[in-house]
Formats: C-alpha cells, sequence, structure tokens
C-alpha cells in the first residue's frame, strides 16, 4: 500500500463504498469491463487513481475483479502496477539516465 494510501482520510471509504455498489451487482468491472457478479470476490476500484486526485466517491469508485475468470488477470493490482510503473518510468526519464538502469 502506497505512502499516499495510508493516510487516514483514504482508508475508512472502501466499506463505506462497498456497501453502496454490493446491492447493485452484477456491474461491469472498471477496469476490464467483464460482469462482477454477488458470488465474486471484488474489491472497490477507482475510475480515476487516488494517486492522481481521484475522490473516494461513488461515482468516482466502482467493482473491480480480485481475479477476473474471463480474462484471467488481478483487475485492480493490475490497474495499480500499471499506473505505479509509468509513475516510476517518468522519474528515471527526467532523471536524464542518471539512473543505471
Amino acid at each position: 500500500m502506497s505512502r499516499h494510501h495510508r493516510e487516514q482520510r483514504w482508508t475508512t471509504h472502501a466499506p463505506k463504498l462497498r456497501k453502496v455498489i454490493a446491492p447493485q451487482l452484477p456491474l461491469p468491472c472498471i477496469d476490464c469491463g467483464h460482469a462482477v457478479t454477488p458470488d465474486m470476490t471484488w474489491q472497490v476500484g477507482h475510475r480515476h487513481a487516488a494517486s492522481a486526485g481521484g475522490r473516494p466517491t461513488v461515482e468516482n469508485t466502482g467493482p473491480s475483479h480480485t481475479y477476473c475468470p474471463t480474462c484471467k488477470r488481478k483487475c485492480n493490482q493490475s490497474a495499480g502496477g500499471r499506473l505505479g510503473a509509468a509513475v516510476t518510468n517518468a522519474r528515471r526519464r527526467e532523471s536524464n539516465g542518471l539512473r543505471p538502469w
């Protein structure tokens, strides 16, 4: 979990949002678009990343597969991994090759 998400203002929202989203299932996964059904394990994901300023609101969140049986991936973790890689790679480009990799 990032330092950003450890802040108190972010840690209490997922359980509350989960209670709002759960009765609406089945809904499409916000990452892959495949259905998230009540019998699946799922997480609350952000449409606009929290680290990029996305707020923990019902409009900006939705269900995301813990593991999607259709596309065989961990949707919410994959999205975070892609975002983290983009941030890291941008920092490396900014350093103008000062790092050895």
